[in-house]
């Protein structure tokens, strides 16, 4: 598998999982597809066939940019900062293992919301019009537009029937948009271990997480 299809898969994952996230929040933030909420309607009878539409909000599709890619950069390496500072003062923090898991757990969390927030803009700088192909494709299952996905064909998004969602399939621009930002971070990361010569502590954070 080359790097690229990796990297796509993570990236479905991770905005697979912050989907969720969001729906939670809505009602309190880059794995095999890139799950969308979808939008709840009360006239939408879910015995019928017809898919529900989508919740455009945070989700990867044409948007201006929001800042430029140097202040994107900028504020994704301060979040890297605060997240290792913050991982340290936890580990350090002399309480009980269990608590210092459940801590960085929560920290874990907080920061894939902050940090998906932050991917959603800048990724969509260059995502296709999937509103636009969505709002052409009259209600069918699967998406496809002018542009060309990481897997090489044009679809852009498919309706997941088993459980209610939609997917997106991302682009190759869309990948390597997500990687430039993760390296940011990432290596943020390592230079702050360097510097203060410690491991910053993922005793239940993976550590492919910042990589």
């Amino acid at each position: 598998m080359q790097v690229n299809d990796t990297i796509a898969m993570y990236v479905e994952e991770l905005i697979g999982k912050l989907g969720t996230k969001k729906g939670k929040k809505s009602k309190n933030q880059v794995e095999k597809t890139t799950l969308i909420p979808t939008q709840a309607n009360p006239a939408y009878n879910l015995s019928l066939s017809g898919p529900r539409p989508p919740i455009w909000e945070g989700q990867w599709t044409k948007r201006p940019p929001a800042m430029t890619d140097e202040e994107f950069e900028k504020k994704i390496a301060e979040l890297g900062t605060e997240f290792a500072e913050r991982s340290v003062e936890i580990g350090n923090s002399g309480k009980s293992a269990s608590m210092i898991n459940k801590e960085l757990k929560n920290l874990r969390d907080e920061f894939e919301n902050r940090k998906g927030d932050l991917m959603n803009m800048y990724v969509s700088v260059v995502s296709p019009d999937r509103k636009a192909a969505y709002a052409a494709s009259n209600g069918d299952h699967r998406v496809s537009g002018n542009e060309t996905n990481y897997r090489g064909d044009n679809e852009l998004m498919y309706y997941n029937s088993s459980n209610g969602t939609w997917a997106a399939v991302s682009t190759k621009a869309e990948v390597e948009r997500v990687g430039k930002l993760n390296n940011v971070f990432s290596d943020v990361i390592t230079a702050y271990e360097k510097e203060h010569n410690l491991k910053v502590p993922y005793t239940t954070i993976s550590k492919t997480w910042v990589e």
